[in-house]
């Protein structure tokens, strides 16, 4: 739960303010307001304009009550008070609403329509005992906000006037709100008490009222200041930003600040703007791939360790050398694993390790091209550095926050860490890895060899000897120690001889004759031989795996010990040899990838490149054609299979189907896939042995072979082979091995070899881009498509025409032109295709790359320039022969025409086509649309627009909204439309093309003219034209059906009528169904059918309807998520089963929108608010509904790899089950979270959230915790479930999140502590949550001690520490009442000038209680000023008066639960300038304003909240301290009497008692002391910290 923001109430009034006249803008802007207030109260009416009536008197809502109030004697008292509480509320509103009136000449009925939404939420709760208590509380604490605002009746000027409308806005939010509650709680007879205050949403808005009032008081006092912030904002946003803490907000603030300013490409971000970990990818990788027991000398290794643990090593740089392929990667990986898990050993109480793997830095994006090694380093590791904790993290922040622009990496590494004040804490040491130096990383070195303190930053490098003596040793001023890691790694060479000929067959089984005597040979002559090189070693056993033959044994044997560049080229002559045409051809075609690629491909991507060329063939111009390749046959070569062959897709014409991650490490060997996961060279060294191709004419594309003056041609074999299949039986064929023959013949004329090719290899890839771009099928795979969007302009501009091959720019100019004058390469390029995914990650993937095509080719000149270089080559358009080509052509040659006019004028058209006349309504598909023709237009018309594409690229550019912002002006929709009517002049030659025509202009104005007030008219007006034109346009008819001023009655008619037309239409039709718009026209016409059917009150019919529409080919899972809400909202669990049943028979139909069905429904329907699927399976007990219907979600996901969909679905799966009002089936829940874990941790993401992920295992660990100390259970599955709680974090040591980790850490602590085991993983994580927390009590950063108490108290619950479980609660409480104090003090203190306005530090309590003491008496202790208060209470909503001096601007916002200070009588301060509140709401934070305090801890069996505590709680330790209860609940728990719905707190679960604060005891507290509760020591009310944290060291820390 969230803590409320309570209100802040005051008298002070507004002083002669006159009424000020609103100027239009000001009227167009509460207008919307109220425009917004009418939709929101027409939804809750059910879209009936009839039931959301303006014209609701006070006298109505009260009768109404009346009638629902049936008022016994009892009760009448009671009723009445409520009924009072009614009309002044409702007078209150009135007065407020006929103020806005004043104000405003056009406007809706605000008191009425407040009066409806009130209306329709008593409704909503009608019979339920205890509604009107619960709504008395809540309009009490309206009333408080609406009071003031009725005085400032004529006299409110623009700003005050849209702050009323925002309050009432809020308050018919807050109606709204209740009626969602209703649902939630659909089963309860009785309310519980303050159970609408107690939601967090209702408190959300009432704090939302409380911001609102104290703007009014800056308002009021200086309307100079505008601070109030933009009021057309969306509530909900602003809510949500409500929600989420200061605290996160600030880290999330730093940390992107510190990713620009490193500056981490674009491409490298994930959806925070964080960089994506491949540096923890890369580790773990690594980690995962080494041998168990390798690595093991370095904890030995006497210089190792010195340099890890000495307090003051000799040497502070430690450099391992070796060769390449030594294992200097993987013994680094084994050193960080090692220092992690330093304990007592360790220099210092916190390490930290950075570092850097080379291999995980396999990417190649555009803007980090110019990148070197330096600076790549340096991102990558002063990122961990700056992010390593808090403190360190602030630090970073600030000092980016107040630099000037950073000259260069050297400097970032000066400024951000080598100059940072974090340097001097003696308790943490820095550890810094670099994989593979480099001589550019010398001067860092030299750099860091300055540093006084180079103890507390240690560097480890890995480097080659000529890298070592040729640089590093000649660096003045650095020295460093060396470890030869040949010298020392016998062992792990061994092992890994070891286990590789454990995986060989032929030598598994020692106990067979002879083997374990072949292994010893094997294991000694590898082992002297290869000397420790990883890649002899390798390619000696990759050759033993493929022999059995004592000879070949010893033949590899002798090899083994050859030169590396001796094997690699006896390696490329045996693959020369051994792998056919074919084979070789692709073996060039991955080289081609592999160096010229623009990125580092995936094994899945790169068997996807390949798989192009098969269908080049279809693709090349007629006059280029060479004869047909040799197929690859392997049986009868007779005319039955060879039409066959033929006929098959060319998508199977593949070479093998040999999987390509197989192929590579058994048939490409000089490659392999690394442990980021991409294909590369096997060893750097390979690629330099690479014979490079000469320059020759007529080069082969494609799978065709070169020419050849001489030798057998294929088309000749291709006679023979005729010839025989007429003449020759098959049997006889295959005896005599003809094709072995033919193959013999043609390889020796090719002399196909394997090679590398300059000069064509970026034309080549241009080539494959475009015949990915130019294919329907080849388009349809998402990642294809995205690289060839995405690189084609950098492919195209990397080209060397004068030195590519004159038959490859013929085919590349042929495609070119296709590109930009055929519809499927328009489309692929700047088409929407994705319309089975959510809007969310559709703008998070393919609108990303059209995007990035549009800023390349409209927006920019550099695509058209490009096209205009390569189509101005005589040899790119000599087999350009159509007539439309010559004419694109012919355009672009002419000087000094438009270009972006000649080359984008087809595609122009086409989006036009798109926009007007295809049958395409989604906004996705308006916008790629309108974004292509509004920068294409701008661009025609001489506008100012920049000619780099990276302009287009800045969300921060002043004009970024200008070509990419999501709304449009209706004239920009004008000029459009105007536009595309000029090119499509037959668009409107018949009745019905007009009326087509017309309802894209409706649907466009109505989707993407969000802030248009005329959109709403102009829509329906178009829409009614689209109907009269052509009354069969039933895309127009459902349209209309579904506005407002369409009547239920009238909106079934126009359905109805629409449908039985439909309906007939496809019964004499077969086909018509064929066409996906024709399905998703009738999908939507039937389900919205129900929708009106269901609002008429007919639910049997119109549940049978939703029904139907799940049978048609169109998916709206957003839409079926509010059917179930209809269901839900009536209790009709039997339609909602059955229509859930249905979906299930659909499967086939829905199965593509699987990310639609997580995003839109799933997480809809499941979410902390609702338990609908719950509720609907436990009401008709037909579980075995909703479990089929996630078990085929499931399959559907697992099937399509979307991962980090599959996790959510299988989250949501579980918590259904754990809704249920029955016995909750553990074991199901449990296997879902393991099989979701254990896939997330299989495939690990980039963007799924890491609370989700600490959420299910925190989840895990309770249930395991749980189940071990049921009564009775056998000691074998106690031990069971404490192995399983424990592997939830295996590893200590291996940097897991101890902050949001915690509740599964406080799991496996509080089972070893109840199981009386003091060692294992316990003693580990005890030991870091205590040092952890020592280190924020001790480091520079005073603002994180309060969460340093809440880590560590968590532990003591944990493990029933009583004493110190107390103490860290009080020093919490103490927190809150200096917090308070502070508020106060600066709440009712004068307003100082802007200019002197001072931030009011906050500094730690322990060592500054006196800090922030109101200014009345300075002598007194904050403590004591505390106790002269009123005793603090339950966050209840009592609050106090501001101040009673009218004569005195003071500010107005009082802390909730504590009275103001008092003021000074009689001095007025004329000349004082107003503060300014803090909030999130204002678009500028105040200076001076300190962080008002909230709840921070409440009963989880009542909702009792407290902000300071002034009773007793208890603190469950088997609950590891997850729950608090308060001392009704505790007793009524104990009693087995405590029913509350999902709490799963038993009465034989230990609780620890947090006591009351207790004020008048810790008065005298002395600074730099903790709290001491009475219960532990009547006589010494508190201890010092550094006492106390000596005894935490005694005893939970080693010696």
């Amino acid at each position: 739960m969230a803590p409320s923001n309570q209100p802040s109430p005051s008298n002070n009034m507004i002083a002669g303010s006159d009424t000020t006249k609103l100027d239009l803008a000001d009227q167009k802007e509460i207008e919307a307001i109220w425009k917004e207030v009418h939709a929101k109260v027409l939804e809750l009416a059910g879209g009936d304009p009839k039931k959301a009536q303006g014209s609701l008197s006070i006298d109505d809502v009260l009768n109404y009550i009346d009638d629902v109030q049936k008022v016994d004697e009892e009760k009448k008292e009671e009723y009445g008070a409520f009924r009072g509480t009614v009309k002044l509320t409702l007078q209150l509103i009135g007065t407020v609403g006929g103020t806005v009136v004043d104000g405003v000449s056009k406007v809706f009925a605000p008191a009425g329509m407040c009066y409806s939404a009130f209306t329709f939420a008593i409704q909503a709760w009608q019979g339920y005992e205890g509604t009107f208590d619960n709504l008395g509380e809540l309009l009490g604490r309206c009333v408080e906000f609406f009071e003031r605002l009725q005085s400032y009746q004529g006299r409110m000027d623009a700003k005050l006037t849209r702050l009323a409308s925002q309050n009432l806005r809020l308050f018919v939010a807050i109606c709204d709100r209740l009626i969602q509650l209703r649902k939630k709680h659909n089963k309860i007879i009785r309310l519980a008490k303050q159970l609408f205050l107690s939601d967090d949403g209702v408190r959300d808005l009432l704090g939302m009222m409380e911001k609102l009032n104290s703007k009014e008081a800056l308002l009021v006092g200086a309307q100079t200041y505008r601070i109030v912030s933009d009021s057309a904002g969306d509530i909900k946003l602003i809510l949500d930003a409500q929600k989420e803490s200061k605290r996160e907000d600030d880290t999330k603030k730093w940390r992107r600040s510190i990713a620009k300013v490193l500056g981490f490409p674009g491409t490298t971000l994930d959806n925070d703007g964080e960089p994506v970990p491949t540096w923890q990818r890369a580790f773990d990788t690594r980690l995962n791939s080494l041998v168990e027991g390798t690595g093991a000398w370095g904890e030995m290794d006497e210089t190792f360790s010195h340099w890890a643990t000495a307090q003051y090593p000799t040497e502070s740089i430690l450099v391992l050398t070796g060769t390449g392929g030594t294992g200097k990667t993987s013994m680094m990986a084994n050193t960080i694993k090692s220092i992690r898990r330093l304990g007592s050993e360790a220099p210092s109480s916190r390490v930290v390790a950075a570092y850097y793997f080379a291999d995980g830095d396999k990417r190649k994006p555009d803007d980090e091209e110019q990148s070197g090694c330096l600076e790549r380093v340096s991102r990558t590791l002063l990122w961990q550095l700056a992010t390593s904790y808090e403190a360190m993290t602030k630090s970073v922040a600030s000092v980016v926050e107040r630099a000037t622009p950073f000259e260069g990496a050297l400097n970032l590494w000066d400024q951000l860490f080598f100059q940072n004040k974090e340097l001097q804490n003696l308790n943490t040491t820095f550890y810094l890895f670099i994989d593979t130096l480099e001589p550019e990383l010398i001067p860092l070195l030299q750099r860091y060899y300055k540093l006084p303190n180079r103890a507390n930053v240690r560097v480890f490098l890995t480097a080659r000897p000529e890298v070592v003596t040729g640089y590093l040793s000649q660096a003045d001023g650095v020295s460093f120690a060396e470890v030869l890691i040949t010298k020392r790694n016998i062992q792990d060479i061994e092992k890994y001889i070891v286990s590789q000929m454990n995986d060989m067959p032929m030598l598994r089984d020692r106990s067979r004759h002879g083997i374990a005597e072949w292994r010893q040979v094997i294991l000694n002559e590898l082992r002297d031989k290869c000397a420790g090189d990883y890649f002899k070693l390798y390619t000696s056993l990759t050759a033993l795996a493929k022999v059995d033959l004592i000879e070949d044994i010893r033949e590899v044997l002798a090899d083994a010990g050859k030169p590396r560049a001796d094997q690699i080229k006896a390696e490329l002559s045996r693959l020369n040899n051994a792998r056919t045409v074919k084979e070789i051809r692709e073996i060039n075609e991955i080289i081609l990838w592999v160096e010229n690629g623009r990125r580092y491909f995936s094994v899945e991507l790169m068997d996807a490149l390949l798989s192009v060329k098969h269908r080049r063939s279809s693709l090349t111009p007629r006059s280029n054609l060479l004869p047909p390749p040799l197929q690859q046959q392997t049986s009868s070569v007779s005319k039955k299979s060879r039409s066959s062959e033929a006929e098959e897709p060319a998508v199977l014409a593949t070479i093998s189907l040999l999987p390509i991650a197989q192929k590579l490490s058994e048939k490409y060997t000089i490659f392999s896939v690394t442990d980021s996961g991409v294909v590369d060279w096997s060893n750097p060294e390979i690629r330099s042995q690479i014979p490079k191709r000469e320059n020759r004419q007529d080069v082969s594309f494609g799978s065709e072979a070169p020419k050849q003056s001489q030798g057998v041609q294929e088309s000749e074999i291709n006679i023979i082979r005729h010839f025989l299949s007429q003449v020759c039986p098959d049997e006889l064929y295959q005896r005599f091995e003809f094709e072995n023959f033919f193959s013999e013949k043609l390889g020796a004329r090719l002399k196909e070899y394997i090679h590398f090719d300059p000069d064509n290899a970026e034309i080549r890839i241009v080539i494959t881009c475009l015949v990915i771009l130019t294919d329907e099928v080849l388009r349809d795979q998402e990642a294809l498509r995205q690289y060839a969007m995405y690189w084609l302009l950098g492919h195209l501009q990397a080209v060397d025409l004068s030195a590519a091959d004159r038959k490859l720019k013929e085919h590349a100019g042929v495609l070119l032109v296709r590109l930009f004058t055929w519809d499927c390469g328009i489309d692929s390029l700047f088409w929407s295709f994705e319309a089975n995914v959510s809007v969310k990650t559709w703008e998070q993937g393919e609108a990303s790359y059209l995007r990035e095509a549009r800023n390349e080719w409209v927006y920019s000149t550099a695509g058209v320039r490009e096209i205009h270089r390569w189509l101005t080559d005589l040899s790119v358009t000599r087999q350009v022969t159509d007539g439309t080509g010559q004419n694109f052509v012919a355009g672009i040659k002419v000087s000094g025409t438009n270009l972006h006019k000649a080359i984008l004028s087809h595609a122009a058209k086409r989006m036009a086509k798109h926009l007007f006349i295809e049958i395409e309504f989604l906004k996705r598909q308006f916008l790629t649309a309108t974004y292509f023709l509004r920068g294409f237009l701008g661009r025609l018309e001489g506008k100012d627009m920049p000619d780099d594409p990276a302009a287009y690229r800045e969300v921060s550019w002043e004009d970024y909204t200008k070509w990419e912002g999501s709304t449009f002006t209706l004239s920009e929709l004008e000029e459009i439309e105007t536009w595309a009517f000029k090119e499509l002049p037959d668009s409107k030659s018949t009745a019905a093309r007009e009326s087509l025509w017309e309802i894209h202009g409706a649907l466009q104005a109505f989707q993407l003219c969000k802030d248009e007030e005329e959109k709403n008219e102009i829509s329906q007006k178009r829409a009614q034209r689209a109907l009269e034109l052509h009354p069969q346009n039933w895309h127009a008819c459902h349209f209309v059906s579904g506005r407002p001023t369409t009547s239920k009655e009238e909106g079934v008619d126009l359905l109805k009528r629409a449908k039985a037309a439909v309906d007939d239409i496809r019964a004499k039709d077969d086909t018509w169904m064929n066409s996906s718009a024709n399905t998703s026209l009738l999908a939507r016409i039937t389900l919205d059918l129900g929708n009106k059917l269901w609002e008429l009150g007919d639910f049997p019919t119109a549940a049978r309807t939703h029904r139907e529409s799940l049978g048609y080919e169109y998916v709206r899972f957003s839409a079926y998520a509010k059917v179930l809400g209809r269901y839900q909202e009536h209790e009709q669990w039997g339609e909602l089963i059955a229509f859930i049943e249905t979906l299930n028979e659909n499967r086939n139909i829905w199965d593509a929108y699987f990310d639609e069905l997580v995003n839109d429904f799933i997480i809809h329907l499941v979410d902390e608010d609702s338990d609908i699927l719950a509720l609907a399976a436990d009401a008709t007990n037909r579980w075995d509904a909703i479990e089929r219907f996630f078990t085929i979600a499931i399959e559907i996901g697992s099937q399509n790899q979307a991962y980090d969909l599959l996790f959510l679905l299988r989250e949501g799966f579980a918590r259904t089950l754990e809704l249920t009002d029955g016995a909750v089936d553990n074991k199901a829940v449990v296997s879902i979270r393991v099989a979701a874990l254990e896939s997330i941790q299989a495939h690990p993401s980039d963007t799924l959230p890491q609370s989700r992920i600490y959420a299910m295992t925190d989840s895990l660990a309770q249930i395991y915790l749980d189940e071990a100390f049921y009564p009775n259970v056998a000691d074998e599955k106690i031990e069971s479930l404490g192995s399983a709680v424990s592997t939830l974090l295996p590893d200590v040591s291996d940097g897991e999140d101890a902050w949001g980790n915690i509740m599964t850490i406080c799991c496996i602590i509080r089972y070893y502590h109840k199981r009386g085991l003091k060692s294992g993983p316990a003693k580990l994580w005890t030991e870091r949550i205590v040092r952890a927390g020592l280190e924020l009590l001790s480091d520079s950063d005073e603002e994180n001690d309060t969460y340093a108490y809440w880590l560590l108290g968590r532990l003591f619950v944990a493990i029933e520490d009583d004493e110190n479980h107390m103490i860290s609660w009080a020093m919490r409480n103490a927190f809150q009442v200096q917090d308070l104090a502070r508020w106060d003090t600066w709440v009712s203190s004068p307003i100082p000038p802007p200019a002197k306005s001072n931030v009011v530090r906050q500094d730690s309590i322990a060592s500054r209680p006196n800090d922030g003491v109101p200014r009345t008496n300075s002598n007194m202790s904050l403590l004591t000023k505390e106790q002269e208060k009123s005793a603090f209470a339950k966050t209840a909503g009592r609050g106090s008066d501001g101040g009673k001096d009218a004569g005195k601007l003071v500010r107005t916002a009082t802390a909730s639960s504590a009275p103001s200070i008092m003021q000074k009588d009689g001095e007025a301060l004329p000349k004082a300038s107003p503060a300014r509140i803090a909030t999130e709401i204002f678009d500028e934070a105040p200076d001076d304003a300190p962080t008002k305090p909230t709840w921070f801890v409440g009963c989880d069996g009542c909702y009792g909240q407290w902000t300071v505590m002034d009773e007793p709680l208890f603190n469950c330790a088997d609950c590891v301290g997850n729950i608090q209860l308060d001392r009704q609940c505790y007793d009524l728990l104990k009693d087995d009497q405590l029913n509350m719905k999902g709490l799963k707190c038993r009465k034989e679960h230990k609780f620890l008692e947090i006591p009351v604060w207790d004020g008048e005891r810790f008065k005298d507290m002395p600074r730099g002391c903790l709290p001491v509760p009475a219960q532990l020591n009547k006589e010494e009310s508190w201890i010092s910290l550094e006492e106390w944290k000596g005894k935490l060291r005694q005893l939970y820390l080693p010696e």
